[in-house]
């Protein structure tokens, strides 16, 4: 069967694909119709590649492009030629402020050049395009090294792994394959603690992707489902457990500051003690996941991208724990996580899964898998809401007795 007879029983043959593209020139007015320009612009490509062009870009591009990006970040490459505000820069004046030879300079340029990354004004002469502003972002630089240096190099090598652990999948966060390929008995967060750049990079980058997303207040009913007919006085409304340096309950805090009832922060003791500054309103214990929940009856727990860290034993762990600290017709813990489709997941969504598997022996789940888990601890999933705002990946279950 050809590829383009295989995208027309898709409803998606060349022909209408160009058509739909067509449209683009008159302007795409809304998020949703530049989602569906990429894709069909996507399904164009793919109905025109042979699929043997396709195999050799997994065997000879994908590595080289990856390195190509790692070594201009090295080399200050993006930076230099934002900097620059349009004007071209040569091989050689490239090599000079980097003190690289000018040979491997043309050789990572033309890589980049390829995927537009970097754009050439001539032979051996480069400026800077909207992916070279892109990848020139802090949080883009620290992202890149972050998971190249970690997650990316673990990858490369899991096929070792898994054929010297039967083929299933890893278990033990202590004990999984970032341990196996890294030499190393320590946990990924441990690992990376001791190494100061390797933490500021993953920092940098988790709070840029904070920065751009929209937060989760902005999308889900919280006064429907959290502020409507709760008391308030000395009781809890909403108990972050594992949530780091506060930043979810600062900004719910900024969007609801007359809700009633205490906010508290819970996380390990090096975390709460490392905290500078917490609005008032806002309390703050040490708490272990894995232990019982010493604040009971609170309105909500909030888990915001914990549970994805570990795989579902510990996870049920942690459910149990907050399962016995519920009230029964009050209480709810609200999941927030990733949400993989059941079918035809994205090739970025089933990355992210990959990415925790490989340094956490955590996951990314599918809609029927976070049913099975909640589940499975004789909980039950009240609804799911999902945002708008991230490929309808991100979303909040709320989980009730």
């Amino acid at each position: 069967m050809s590829r383009s007879t295989y995208f027309f029983r898709e409803g998606a043959n060349i022909s209408q694909l160009i058509d739909d593209l067509k449209k683009v020139r008159d302007g795409i007015s809304s998020e949703e119709e530049r989602k569906k320009a990429v894709h069909n612009a996507k399904m164009l490509v793919v109905a025109l590649e042979k699929p043997e062009e396709v195999v050799m870009h997994y065997i000879y591009e994908l590595g080289s492009q990856r390195m190509a990006i790692r070594v201009a970040i090295d080399l200050g490459i993006f930076k230099i030629l934002t900097s620059r505000n349009g004007n071209p820069i040569s091989s050689k004046e490239l090599a000079a402020q980097t003190q690289a030879e000018v040979l491997l300079v043309v050789r990572i340029m033309r890589v980049l050049v390829a995927i537009q990354f970097a754009g050439e004004d001539g032979k051996e002469t480069y400026v800077a395009t909207p992916l070279t502003r892109a990848i020139a972002k802090p949080a883009s630089e620290a992202g890149l090294r972050s998971c190249h240096d970690g997650s990316s190099l673990v990858q490369m090598r899991m096929h070792d792994y898994f054929r010297g652990h039967g083929y299933t999948c890893p278990t033990n966060e202590a004990d999984c394959a970032f341990q196996w390929i890294f030499g190393t008995q320590e946990r990924y967060f441990e690992y990376i603690h001791r190494h100061p750049q390797k933490v500021k990079d993953f920092n940098t980058f988790m709070g840029g992707i904070r920065e751009t997303r929209k937060h989760w207040t902005d999308w889900y009913p919280v006064e429907e489902q959290l502020l409507d007919g709760f008391p308030g006085g000395e009781e809890i409304l909403l108990v972050d457990v594992g949530g780091g340096n506060g930043h979810d309950l600062e900004k719910f805090m900024a969007k609801y500051p007359e809700s009633k009832g205490h906010l508290m922060l819970q996380d390990l003791p090096v975390v709460i003690e490392g905290i500078a500054h917490l609005s008032e309103g806002i309390q703050s214990m040490p708490h272990d996941i894995f232990q019982h929940q010493a604040i009971k009856g609170a309105r909500a727990y909030f888990l915001h991208f914990v549970l994805h860290d570990w795989p579902d034993d510990r996870c049920r762990e942690i459910l149990q724990n907050l399962k016995s600290a519920m009230k029964l017709g009050h209480s709810k813990i609200l999941i927030g996580e990733t949400i993989l489709p059941d079918t035809n997941c994205s090739t970025f969504a089933a990355a992210l899964d990959c990415n925790m598997m490989a340094i956490l022996a955590g996951m990314e789940r599918s809609r029927s898998h976070w049913f099975e888990l909640v589940e499975s601890v004789g909980l039950k999933v009240a609804s799911i809401q999902v945002s708008p705002f991230f490929d309808d990946l991100e979303g909040v279950i709320e989980v009730v007795l």
